[in-house]
């Protein structure tokens, strides 16, 4: 079997909700779901010291780095610039959250948490579409145009903010878009699923490939799987299904296409990435990252987790995948690396889980390296260091002395002893010079010792859940209001809560972080604020909003 040399690159501490790559592979950034930005100058780098970090609002939705600056957009506050060092440059709010990134030329388009459409140029400044664009589910770059497919089942391409074509929805009850994406000569593909219209009739799965500078439909395809995702590449267009099978459509010399696509190789499971890059197609499933060369090699990685991001830099040398197995009680899934260019490798399938279930080396220290003064500071507190380095060496020292002498025999006396082998102590004398000397050489103070035993016993205490208070606000022209719930304030003395829940009056959860907006019709709304802490004990808190004209 065909593979490629993996090692671990960054053992995250949380599970990934993001992961960026600069083009030329030196800066790689990735966010954990508790909105912790993680960045790091190095390729690989299993101890973390020399990670920078940067925390956002909210959970972290999208993230791209350039050469010069890093792009977080978070789904509580909206997009913010950070330089290389975690800093903020500026940053630029979106009404509703930020629910998808896409950088598309001298900007970036945003599709807020309810469907709506803003572009937001590199410097910081916003264009807003909202009441233009709006029920976006898919966004897509083809060339210079933005193309966004909307819930109704339109698709429509932009250029400047301006609408230069669309795409009509089909069907008497209605589609859905499943994928977009491009050939290599710029033509548009769009997957579609049309609804039946008769029950227990399948739903019609199509795929259509458009000219939008001509307005003209080149070719209507019946497929037997959803198209989700689909990517150009030399030979005209690469395809993954929902059944796991990558398939390939050719152009020929005249611009036409072929009439049959090849399958080109089957993953068995739903496709999640597809890329086209160096001349190899690159694709995730299940546990697994796949590639196709363009000599027919088939190659494949294992990954603990679901690989649901891959990040490659322009030059093909670093490959980065990353991805959750989705049980929370299993540790977070390593970041894998590998690289385009290297050369492949046979190896046995049971070898490729290798490279992640390695166990670390562990270096074994001398009892001289153990216990020298180097060791021992590592795992002290300012404070015990300091109290260390005040100790008298010499103090420590005579201790040890006259505890030996304690045990000395005396010269002139006679061996009094009854049993054959032993000596005559002074054990009154043994005992005051052990009690000296364990107080001299005693690294950390009774205090600390009897702070830490404390520690152990405390009762535990459970945490108190606080929503805010109950709101009452006046609606917009158009009969809403967005409002801030923040659980902020909520409670816990010995800082254990590690889960947040918000609950609506039809008992559904809304969101899992202690912040959030919301957008909500007039009326009464209440809302149920739940936190637990590590030990799994809950408290809750209620709170009433009211949105009036």
């Amino acid at each position: 079997m065909l593979s490629r040399d993996v090692v671990v690159a960054f053992r995250p501490q949380g599970q990934i909700s993001a992961l960026s790559l600069s083009p030329d592979g030196n800066i790689i950034v990735w966010a954990e779901t508790n909105g912790l930005v993680c960045i790091s100058h190095k390729t690989v780098d299993l101890t973390g010291e020399e990670l920078l970090f940067w925390k956002s609002e909210g959970k972290v939705t999208g993230l791209v780095t350039t050469n010069t600056s890093i792009f977080v957009l978070d789904e509580f506050f909206g997009l913010v610039c950070l330089n290389f060092s975690g800093e903020v440059v500026w940053k630029c709010e979106i009404k509703g959250g930020g629910f998808s990134l896409l950088e598309i030329g001298d900007r970036f388009a945003i599709i807020d948490s309810l469907g709506r459409l803003h572009f937001v140029l590199k410097d910081g400044e916003k264009i807003d579409l909202a009441d233009k664009y709006n029920s976006v589910v898919k966004v897509e770059k083809l060339d210079n145009y933005l193309i966004t497919a909307h819930e109704n089942g339109e698709v429509q391409a932009i250029l400047d903010g301006q609408t230069i074509w669309q795409r009509p929805s089909r069907g008497e009850l209605g589609e859905s878009i499943t994928s977009i994406g491009s050939t290599s000569d710029g033509y548009l593909i769009i997957g579609r699923e049309g609804y039946a219209l008769v029950p227990g009739e399948e739903e019609a799965l199509e795929m259509e490939i458009w000219d939008i500078s001509k307005n003209k439909l080149i070719r209507r395809i019946d497929i037997k799987s959803r198209l989700l995702i689909s990517t150009s590449s030399h030979k005209g267009s690469v395809l993954g299904f929902d059944d796991g099978k990558v398939i390939e459509l050719e152009m020929r010399d005249n611009g036409q296409f072929e009439q049959d696509m090849n399958i080109l190789f089957d993953c068995k499971y739903p496709i999640k990435n597809l890329i086209y890059h160096s001349e190899q197609i690159i694709c995730s499933s299940w546990f697994f990252i796949y590639g196709y060369n363009s000599n027919g090699d088939l190659w494949k990685v294992e990954h603990q987790g679901i690989p649901e991001y891959i990040q490659i830099s322009k030059d093909g040398e670093i490959c980065l995948f990353a991805g959750e197995d989705q049980n929370d009680w299993t540790e977070t899934e390593p970041i894998g690396k590998i690289s385009l260019k290297d050369n492949l490798i046979d190896i046995e399938e049971s070898e490729l889980p290798s490279w992640f279930n390695d166990v670390q080396e562990i270096k074994h220290l001398t009892s001289e390296e153990l216990y020298s003064d180097e060791q021992i500071s590592q795992h002290l507190t300012k404070e015990e260091l300091k109290q260390l380095e005040e100790t008298d060496s010499t103090t420590i020292s005579e201790s040890i002395d006259e505890l030996i002498g304690a045990l000395s025999l005396e010269k002139d006396c006679k061996d009094n002893s009854s049993i054959q082998g032993t000596i005559d102590i002074d054990t009154e004398e043994l005992i005051s010079q052990l009690d000296d000397a364990i107080e001299n050489m005693a690294m950390i103070p009774d205090e600390s010792i009897f702070d830490e035993l404390t520690k152990s016993v405390e009762e535990i205490e459970i945490p108190i859940a606080n929503a805010g208070g109950d709101q009452r606000i006046t609606a917009q022209e158009d009969g809403t209001a967005v409002i801030i719930l923040d659980g902020t304030s909520s409670y816990d003395p010995q800082e254990r809560i590690n889960a947040w829940s918000w609950i609506d009056s039809t008992g559904r959860e809304i969101s899992d972080i202690a912040k959030l907006k919301v957008k909500l019709n007039i009326g009464k709304h209440q809302f149920e604020l739940r936190i637990c802490d590590i030990d799994g004990n809950w408290n809750s808190d209620e709170i009433t909003i009211i949105v009036e004209r």
